[in-house]
C-alpha cells in the first residue's frame, strides 16, 4: 500500500495529537486585561488604563494556573487589550499552547477576544469571518460583530490510533467566540442590537458547519439563556447549552450555591455546542480578577 500525500499529512497530524478521554473547554471574561508593556492604551472612549506590571503578571499567572489545573484544551478569553495579552498567556502556559488572535473593530473600548489551545490548528482555519453583520426579520437595519474569532482544531478520539481510521479520527472541531454588546444601562435598542449580532454570529456558524464535524460557540454574549439573543444563537443548528450538563459544585469556591445554574439563569457567559456529548460543567470563581465566573465544559 502506498502512502499518498494526504495519508502522510494525516499520519503527521496523528503523531502530534494526544488521545483525550475528555475534551475540556473554557470561556472566561478577564475584565479589562490591559498590558502595560506596549506603550499604548487601546480604547478611544472607554478604558480603565494600563495595569501595573506586577498586577498584570499576577493576573496572567492566575489564569494560566487555572487553565493548567483544569487540564483545559481550548480557552476563549474576552476583554483583553490585544494580541500581546493572548501571547503572554500562551507563553505562561507553555508546552503545546498557542494563542490565536485577530484585531477586532471595537475602537471605543479597545476590547478584543482571543482563543488559546493545546490542540493542533487546522491549517489556515483562523478567521474573523469578515466581521459579519445581522439584521432582525422585517428590518433593514444591520449590526456588525466587532469582536469575533473562529478556528478549527484537530481532535483525536481516544483509542483510535491507526491511519486506517482516518474517516473517524481525528475530527475537525470548529470553535467560535464573540463578545456581544454590553448589557449595562440596557434598553430596547441595545437588546435588539444584540439580537442582530446573534444573527451575524449564525453566519459564522454557517461558514464552519460546512467543514467542521462538531461545533462549539462560546463567549460573553451579554444575555441570559432564555433571552431572544440566545434563542437566535441556538435555533438554526439546535445548539445545546452547557447548562444542560451536570454541575461540579466542588469546583465553585466561595458562595457556590449562588452560582448554581438553576439559581442563576441570569448568567451571560455561555458555551453552546453541537455534535458533542457534555459530561459536566464547572462554574469557577475568578476571585478578584474578574466580575465574571469562568465556565468549563467537559465533553466525552
Amino acid at each position: 500500500m502506498r502512502f499518498t500525500f494526504y495519508s502522510l499529512t494525516l499520519l503527521l497530524i496523528f503523531s502530534s495529537l494526544s488521545a483525550y478521554a475528555e475534551l475540556r473547554v473554557m470561556t472566561l471574561n478577564a475584565e479589562w486585561l490591559w498590558t502595560p508593556h506596549d506603550r499604548h492604551i487601546d480604547g478611544s472612549k472607554f478604558n480603565k488604563g494600563d495595569m501595573t506590571p506586577s498586577a498584570y503578571r499576577a493576573e496572567i499567572k492566575f489564569y494560566a494556573t487555572l487553565i493548567r489545573g483544569q487540564q483545559t484544551n481550548i480557552v476563549a478569553i474576552s476583554e483583553i487589550e490585544n494580541k500581546r495579552v493572548a501571547n503572554d498567556l500562551a507563553d505562561e502556559l507553555g508546552g503545546k499552547w498557542h494563542a490565536y488572535f485577530m484585531q477586532g473593530r471595537d475602537t471605543a473600548t479597545g476590547q478584543d477576544v482571543g482563543l488559546l489551545s493545546n490542540l493542533p490548528l487546522v491549517h489556515n482555519s483562523m478567521t474573523d469571518f469578515g466581521f459579519p453583520s445581522g439584521k432582525l426579520p422585517g428590518s433593514a437595519k444591520k449590526k456588525r460583530l466587532s469582536k469575533v474569532l473562529g478556528a478549527q482544531f484537530w481532535v483525536k478520539q481516544s483509542g483510535l490510533d491507526s491511519v486506517a481510521t482516518a474517516g473517524l479520527d481525528p475530527y475537525k472541531l470548529g470553535v467560535i467566540t464573540s463578545h456581544f454588546l454590553s448589557k449595562r444601562k440596557d434598553n430596547l435598542k441595545k437588546s435588539q442590537n444584540r439580537q442582530r449580532q446573534a444573527y451575524a454570529l449564525v453566519k459564522a456558524m454557517d461558514f464552519f458547519k460546512e467543514t467542521s464535524k462538531k461545533l462549539i460557540v462560546m463567549g460573553d454574549f451579554n444575555d441570559e439563556i432564555r433571552s431572544p439573543t440566545l434563542k437566535i444563537l441556538r435555533s438554526k443548528y439546535s445548539l445545546k447549552t452547557i447548562q444542560q450538563c451536570h454541575v461540579d459544585i466542588n469546583s465553585m469556591g466561595p458562595n457556590a450555591s449562588n452560582r448554581l445554574p438553576q439559581k442563576n439563569d441570569r448568567r451571560i457567559d455561555h458555551i453552546l455546542y453541537d455534535g458533542l456529548d457534555c459530561k459536566s460543567q464547572q462554574v469557577i470563581d475568578l476571585l478578584k480578577y474578574s466580575d465574571h465566573d469562568a465556565i468549563l465544559g467537559i465533553f466525552k
